[in-house]
């Protein structure tokens, strides 16, 4: 299994190399107006694309949400979650 850097070195190689690939392709090959407009914008999209950001581990997060430790029924006879305090 890949870790998180060899992940992310990986996705930062590829996306230029599938820029460079489509755009090979679109310049060798005749297409019909309506497919060569859709290719242009996907490759516009390509070429746009986002930066690779890494997020942050799960361990970093504050605190899990709250989980109901036992169930009760109301004055009207509803049922209502109880939870337990949160630990800091």
């Amino acid at each position: 299994m890949m870790d998180d850097s060899e992940l992310d070195a990986l996705a930062r190689g590829v996306v230029p190399f599938v820029r460079e690939c489509v755009t090979e392709a679109f310049a060798r090959t005749m297409v019909p107006p309506a497919l060569a407009e859709q290719i242009k914008t996907a490759i516009h999209l390509l070429h746009e694309s986002p930066p690779i950001v890494q997020s942050a581990p799960p361990s970093a997060s504050p605190l899990p949400p709250p989980r109901p430790s036992r169930i009760e029924r109301d004055d009207s006879g509803g049922y209502k979650l109880i939870y337990d305090e949160p630990q800091t």
